[in-house]
């Protein structure tokens, strides 16, 4: 079985998680077990993901199986009404809670996920001084999943978890260190299986999990690991037979654009050196070439692209440049330094002075609300306001990209592109900065899109206006976007992942 190890499912994933969702589809497209596993606590993950279109039998937490809480429902949801309050207490409704008194003094307060007042989120208990002693926190579902205890400083100082029949089966305690620091002292699952197990912070019980998950699955599985930095403690320390692959999303020096004379990320470096790791999953050959030369590494190394479309993206009609909304370009980006958006503006200006009504929309978001705000200065200041828009995080852009004439791109470094590719589906030409990695594989130059140097934001809009002044020129490139999206198919992707575990299979062994 194949598990693909990441942090969380957010209600707005990242566009490593959605790389793993759309893996998913292809392993299981193929008839292969795979699941993911993450490692967060969060009471929403159900919902998320629902949001994000996954069910609990592709998606498995750390927390939700030591509470035996691993499906998508609940035998039974908490009536708020049947909650347990202070005799005479006076109980106050308000839409998004409710408050109950003794005295002049509040004694509990109840908040609830939607103003409906359906579902619990929040329950607090305070003292005759008005601090809050205790808080019992709800699972979305509808259950009492996690009490905290708090301190003399309001910070929590012990967690009890809960199954939804109230059992409870996991404990964590939090101490402060001679330096000042509040850590996790000690986690503790509860009579399970018939014993207690104790671990000295997450990643030991992240170890035990991924060992659980392992042996339960028959061992011998293969780990991808998607995040690194969170769930590489976990999956190294296994001590169940299993063999554990990394995929690299991003790039793999400190200085992105500079990979030959840059350092390696401490992390990669472990990576490439560990027995314990079997192999590496990079997503260019490009960025293999690079990897090779400045690591001189004998580890397994293979090239899986990890954007895919699947049959429905595929098969959408590519609608006339003539039928769309006149001169829309778009960008989907996170608001983050990576994505050098303050470019992307700078060349929005030099093509709206030629094209009157040119928009731009940026679809992503905010990573950085101080740059955020930057960046809505820049745009006042250029007098830009009206016509650039930055939209929310969606799931599903395919409204926005039917309605788009052009994609631009001037991130300073990509680990592939996937917004791209989902682009070119639609028959959205793309005019990228030409980085470490990903577009010179996804645009064809001058054929489905354009190359520009990195930093040169006056020749992109340049090539932007070549197309946008010209109508059949960029109608022409419209088709041929949408035709080399085609490779991007679960065939392709599928027939990847076979050739490159193989190898990885194949030099490990001998090995």
């Amino acid at each position: 079985m194949y598990f693909f190890c990441t942090q969380m499912i957010d209600a707005k994933a990242s566009g490593i998680e959605h790389a793993m969702m759309k893996r998913l589809k292809v392993f299981q497209a193929n008839q292969q077990h795979a699941m993911i596993l993450t490692r967060d606590y969060n009471r929403e993950y159900h919902r998320n993901l629902k949001i994000n279109h996954l069910n609990a039998e592709q998606a498995l937490n750390l927390f939700d199986y030591f509470q035996e809480a691993v499906q998508d429902t609940v035998p039974s949801i908490v009536d708020p009404d049947t909650l347990v309050v202070a005799r005479d207490a006076l109980e106050i409704k308000k839409t998004n809670y409710w408050l109950y008194c003794l005295g002049d003094r509040i004694r509990m307060k109840v908040t609830f996920f939607e103003s409906n007042q359906s579902r619990i989120d929040t329950v607090s208990y305070f003292d005759q001084f008005g601090n809050e002693v205790q808080r019992d926190r709800y699972d979305v579902r509808g259950f009492l999943s996690l009490r905290e205890s708090l301190d003399f400083d309001g910070n929590v100082a012990n967690e009890t978890m809960f199954t939804p029949t109230g059992k409870i089966v996991y404990q964590s305690y939090y101490r402060r260190t001679p330096a000042g620091q509040v850590i996790n002292s000690l986690l503790r699952l509860v009579n399970y299986r018939g014993n207690d197990y104790y671990f000295d912070n997450l990643d030991e019980l992240l170890r035990f999990f991924f060992d659980e998950i392992n042996q339960n699955a028959g061992s011998q599985n293969v780990f991808i690991s998607d995040r690194s930095y969170i769930v590489e403690p976990g999956l190294v320390n296994m001590v169940t037979p299993r063999k554990m692959v990394c995929y690299a999303h991003n790039v793999m020096t400190t200085v992105p654009d500079e990979p030959l004379t840059s350092p390696l990320f401490d992390e990669v470096k472990f990576e490439l050196s560990s027995p314990k790791v079997d192999g590496m999953i990079l997503q260019t050959d490009e960025q293999l070439a690079d990897l090779k030369q400045v690591s001189h590494t004998k580890k397994s190394l293979v090239v899986i692209p990890s954007a895919v479309l699947d049959n429905t993206e595929l098969a959408v009609a590519n609608v006339p440049m003539k039928q769309r909304p006149a001169h829309r370009l778009i960008t989907v980006a996170r608001i983050h330094e990576q994505k050098h958006l303050e470019h992307t503006i700078l060349a929005f200006e030099l093509i709206k002075a030629q094209v009157p009504d040119a928009t731009l929309t940026i679809h992503g978001y905010v990573n950085d609300d101080k740059l955020y705000q930057k960046l809505i200065k820049l745009i006042a200041s250029k007098g830009l306001t009206a016509a650039v828009t930055f939209c929310q995080y969606t799931v599903d852009l395919s409204s926005a990209y039917q309605n788009a004439t052009l994609y631009l791109s001037t991130s300073r470094y990509e680990g592939y592109g996937m917004a791209m590719v989902e682009a070119l589906s639609y028959g959205v030409p793309i005019i990228s900065y030409n980085i470490k990695y990903g577009p010179a594989d996804i645009i064809l130059d001058g054929h489905n899109g354009f190359l520009v140097k990195s930093g040169d934001y006056r020749e992109l809009a340049l090539k932007a206006l070549d197309l946008l002044q010209n109508p059949p020129k960029l109608q022409t490139f419209s088709n041929r976007a949408k035709q080399s999206s085609q490779r991007y198919n679960f065939r392709n992707s599928w027939k990847a992942w076979q050739q490159g575990l193989t190898t990885i299979e194949r030099e490990t062994s001998h090995g």
